[in-house]
């Protein structure tokens, strides 16, 4: 493209000097004359003093072609110098300002060559007057075929639209180049004439001022289909411009006639064309003009576009839809909300997000392979389509992710039809690998009411199809603004989780529980739980910020402190604490720490800087059925590397989770912490009483201790004692408290907290 010239005058003397050389290119006889007249006109245009060609020859080396064009001609003599060096001195690539043209096949330009040390005619050019300097290939394809120089007498500074417009005249001039070659091949000027317009990929059209053809050539015949028996003499208008747009080509005609300018003149345009079966596709054309003798000629290039816009059109949609089920995505379906909110407020009409997340879809993946789960993902795709509107847009965000967009929503019951619709047509089975599977969902549904934005609008949608999931999945759930103050609460406190964990980790602190030999009172193992001392809202229970950590994976860095704290409080007890038998300090670890592949190195290092007396403290870890139960194989790899270190494992929440006895026997733990649900009621409930027994059975028999939790009252821990329960842990015998409180209260009672009977 031109860049915009700096003023009108330089624009029109551009593009007249475009058009003197696109005629002398197209009525030249050989390459000498139109070389010869390009320099001319160059200089007239441009008022430079001087031009020069250089020519490539079969060698690949640039020498002059004693083509010269010189303004002033009584300034010959002083030239002469000049001229004998340059025509003298062959120039390979990348040497001097011809040679480096040449090679990189850009124009260039030299400010004072008299001064500039890469000018190498140095010598001859300082006898002369010239300064300045510029230069621009003649291309045939990509291949440079001659190099036009100019020099004036004045500095001039860079003028980049003077060197845009060379660029289009050197490619001018080298259509002559072409043009000569194949002329060498044919008996008369009129078929070399036909020879090089039938040659070239793009359509060539010469017009009248009527705009009757007359010139056609065989691309031409081969994109718009007319041959040039049917095609001269006929107006451009009825051969390939559509109905739609010949009256405004027409018009266009008539006022360039009166005017003589036009916009569209030496401009590359894209505009629709017609072929002669009636279809219309796509061009880019370049039209320009001649006037002869009072009477205008049009000429134009034009090439068939078609399949670089179904290559953009095919780019286009791949930006914006899903590449495995073909449906919208993210990006395309906040263009539609964003609509859909804009026109709600003119249309009156309202608008719902509906977001779709299938149940438990991991199992597939886990079960069938992942391929198998991108045949579910494309059914599921297929079913959501069948169970909308035809203008509610369905789109995948990702994995098993899907919003709908619906358009023209009058009241919450419109769009909870619309889900209900969705879990119906979801709930038939799917044929996979010859398997029936069902697919369930959970579906958020929220309305465009008070939202002004297409991401505020998912977002909520988002936390509805979470609240849903939680309600029990496989159903539909509306947004509320209840919702909303616990996202807020959620997003505030991990917030705060993350800001203290960075900068003020000591708001994190231990209260303990000690875990009781149940035959003789003593204390066996603190259980270390952690406590949040909040600058605003005080001290705060695990229940408050626990699971909001593990959602964010923040209990990682957490569950690091935690154990760093465990045992720096460890050290400080040695000297302090009254004990004859060693203390077993327990940490409790997260299903994120658990998968952590360098949890066991972390914990070693963490182990080694805090060098406990093994005489006197041993660590312990307690991990609950559930945790342990998502990924049994890795829980059970992992456990065992702490077992190694010397750590001792405990599963907690026993009975609550539903552990598999063949991993059981397999996992390499200590004790077994039978849940508080099933101690309450012991002492009355014979089923309660059943299941401790069968536990502690089944833990004995498999070399297990078993530990009873939420002991609260002395009918509880004899019962328990009688059941040869190994160790119990109750508020029974205190409750969790800081380090200092639990520690007096262990000296004075010299480590035991109550007397077996």
């Amino acid at each position: 493209m031109l860049h915009p010239p700096e003023t009108s005058a330089a624009s029109q003397t551009y593009l007249g000097l475009l058009e003197k050389i696109a005629v002398a290119a197209n009525e030249a006889n050989s390459t000498t004359e139109s070389l010869q007249k390009a320099l001319m006109f160059i200089c007239q245009a441009t008022g430079w003093s001087l031009g020069h060609v250089f020519i490539s020859g079969p060698d690949n080396i640039l020498r002059s072609a004693n083509i010269w064009h010189i303004i002033a001609q009584h300034q010959q003599a002083n030239l002469l110098r000049f001229r004998e060096d340059s025509e003298a001195r062959p120039f390979a690539k990348g040497e001097g300002i011809p040679g480096r043209v040449f090679a990189n096949g850009q124009p260039e330009w030299m400010i004072n060559a008299q001064q500039d040390p890469a000018y190498i005619r140095q010598d001859s050019i300082a006898k002369t007057s010239l300064k300045s300097c510029f230069a621009f290939p003649v291309l045939t394809g990509d291949k440079v075929v001659a190099v036009l120089e100019f020099y004036s007498s004045r500095a001039h500074q860079p003028d980049h639209a003077l060197l845009d417009v060379m660029s289009h005249v050197g490619l001018q001039l080298g259509r002559v180049f072409e043009r000569e070659l194949a002329q060498q091949q044919l008996a008369d000027s009129e078929q070399r004439h036909r020879h090089i317009l039938n040659s070239t990929a793009d359509a060539f059209i010469a017009m009248d001022s009527l705009g009757s053809v007359t010139a056609w050539n065989h691309a031409a015949q081969r994109i718009f289909g007319w041959n040039s028996e049917q095609a001269l003499g006929r107006t451009v208008a009825e051969l390939i411009v559509p109905p739609a747009f010949r009256e405004a080509h027409q018009q266009g005609m008539q006022r360039f006639l009166i005017s003589g300018q036009a916009s569209v003149l030496g401009q590359t345009l894209e505009l629709p064309a017609m072929h002669c079966k009636g279809h219309e596709f796509p061009i880019e054309i370049t039209l320009w003009s001649i006037q002869e003798n009072e009477e205008w000629s049009f000429f134009a290039f034009a090439r068939d576009i078609s399949a670089r816009k179904r290559q953009q059109d095919e780019l286009k949609h791949q930006a914006l839809h899903d590449a495995l089920t073909g449906l919208p995505n993210r990006l395309l379906l906040l263009d539609r909300l964003e609509q859909h909110l804009g026109q709600r407020k003119e249309q009156r009409s309202g608008l719902a997000a509906l977001f779709v997340d299938l149940d438990h879809f991991k199992r597939i993946n886990d079960s069938f392979g992942h391929e198998a789960g991108d045949s579910a993902l494309i059914e599921v795709a297929k079913r959501l389509q069948q169970a909308v509107r035809p203008n509610d847009t369905v789109a995948r965000l990702a994995g098993d992710e899907f919003v709908i967009a619906c358009p023209d929503i009058n009241s919450h019951r419109d769009a909870a039809i619309i889900a209900q619709r969705i879990l119906d047509t979801l709930a038939p089975p799917m044929q996979l690998l010859g398997d029936s599977i069902f697919l369930n969902a959970s579906v958020g549904i929220a309305l465009a009411d008070q939202y002004s934005s297409a991401e505020n609008l998912i977002s909520a949608a988002d936390i509805a199809m979470y609240e849903a999931k939680g309600s029990g999945r496989g159903a539909y759930q509306l947004f509320d603004e209840r919702m909303q103050i616990q996202v807020s609460t959620q997003l505030r406190v991990e917030n705060e989780i993350r800001h203290a964990l960075e900068h003020d980790k000591q708001q994190f602190c231990l209260h303990f529980q000690p875990i009781i030999e149940s035959h003789s009172g003593d204390i066996i193992f603190l259980e270390a739980l952690v406590r949040w001392q909040h600058p605003q809202r005080g001290l705060l229970s695990p229940i408050e910020f626990i699971p909001i950590a593990e959602e964010t994976g923040l209990i990682v860095p957490l569950g690091e402190w935690i154990l760093e704290l465990a045992c720096q409080e460890a050290n400080s007890w040695q000297q302090r604490c009254q004990l004859n038998r060693p203390l077993g300090i327990s940490v409790n670890l997260s299903g994120r720490q658990l998968a952590q592949a360098d949890l066991a190195q972390t914990i070693h290092d963490i182990m080694a800087r805090a060098q406990l007396n093994p005489a006197r403290f041993k660590l312990g870890f307690e991990v609950t059925e559930t945790e342990i139960m998502r990924d049994p194989a890795t829980a059970s790899a992992t456990l065992q590397t702490l077992r190694e270190l010397g750590a001792h494992i405990s599963i907690d929440d026993f009975g609550t989770g539903y552990s598999s006895l063949a991993y059981l026997k397999q996992f390499p733990v200590n004790t077994i912490k039978i849940d508080r649900s099933f101690i309450i009621n012991i002492a009355q409930d014979p089923a309660d009483q059943a299941i401790v027994s069968s536990v502690v059975h089944l833990a004995h028999a498999l070399n297990f201790a078993v530990v009873a939790e939420g002991v609260e009252n002395p009918e509880q821990a004899q019962m328990l004692r009688e059941m040869k329960v190994d160790y119990i842990q109750g508020y029974l015998f205190a409750k969790p408290q800081p380090s200092e409180q639990l520690l007096k209260l262990i000296n004075q009672q010299k480590g035991r907290l109550y007397e077996a009977k």
